[in-house]
């Protein structure tokens, strides 16, 4: 599953922890805070277009660019999970992306410490 899983685009926002998790688990992963910090949500979304990329973010911004402003559909998923523990954070993250990353592949998804919705563009 996961050599089928797209790039992940970690927007700066993302613990820097479970980024270092998700490359250990075996996802690809580029890090916005390593590779071009300080960038703008619309340069990270063009970032994942060019790389057929995913985005995982905890900015809420990203709903606002990716949905409402019909930017080009872009995969993401929004973590709204900051009032767990870390060890929790990232075991929630790595199995969403496991078992159901490859339906939010086209997709904007927020997960939160109770559940997942996955929403399709329209």
């Amino acid at each position: 599953m996961l050599r089928d899983f797209p790039l992940i685009i970690a927007d700066e926002s993302v613990d820097g922890r479970i980024i270092r998790s998700l490359i250990d688990a075996g996802f690809r992963v580029y890090s916005v805070i390593i590779e071009t910090p300080g960038i703008a949500d619309t340069e990270v979304i063009d970032i994942a277009i060019a790389a057929n990329g995913f985005i995982v973010t905890e900015d809420k911004d990203f709903g606002d660019e990716l949905v409402y402003k019909e930017t080009n559909h872009v995969g993401s998923l929004l973590l709204r999970i900051s009032d767990l523990i870390i060890d929790d954070r990232i075991h929630l993250v790595i199995d969403t992306l496991t078992q159901h990353g490859l339906k939010m592949k086209d997709c904007f998804s927020v997960l939160t410490a109770k559940k997942l919705r996955v929403r399709k563009y329209e």
